[in-house]
C-alpha cells in the first residue's frame, strides 16, 4: 500500500471518518510532508460535511495516539471510527516503508 491507494481510498471514507483522519494527518510527524500535501487537499473536501467531534469520536484519536488503550476504546468505536482508525494506522506503515525503501542521501555522500 502507498500514497495512490492512500488516495483512493479516501473516497471510500465518511465525512466522520475523514475528518478523524485529517485530525490524525495534521498531527503525525511521522507522515512525509509531501503525502500530506497530497492527502490533505481530499480529506479536507471529503470531511466537509462532517459533524463536530463527539466523545466517541475523541475515543478513537486518542485510541490511534495511544494503541495501548484501543482494547478499551475499540467497544465503543462505530464503523466509520473503525474505519479512520485503520486508514490512518495503513498510512503510517506504508509511510515507515516509504521511509525504508528511500535511501538517505548522507549514507551515500552528497553531490
Amino acid at each position: 500500500m502507498d500514497l495512490e491507494f492512500h488516495v483512493h481510498k479516501v473516497q471510500a471514507l465518511s465525512p466522520k471518518a475523514a475528518k478523524i483522519a485529517l485530525r490524525m494527518l495534521d498531527r503525525d510527524p511521522r507522515v512525509p510532508t509531501e503525502w500530506v500535501m497530497a492527502l490533505r487537499p481530499a480529506l479536507v473536501e471529503r470531511s466537509s460535511e462532517s459533524e463536530s467531534f463527539g466523545s466517541t469520536d475523541w475515543m478513537t484519536i486518542a485510541a490511534i495516539e495511544r494503541p495501548g488503550i484501543r482494547r478499551f476504546t475499540e467497544r465503543f468505536e462505530s464503523r466509520e471510527q473503525k474505519h479512520a482508525r485503520l486508514w490512518v494506522l495503513s498510512l503510517r506503515t506504508a509511510s515507515k516503508r516509504h521511509d525504508r525503501a528511500e535511501p538517505d542521501a548522507s549514507s551515500f555522500g552528497a553531490l
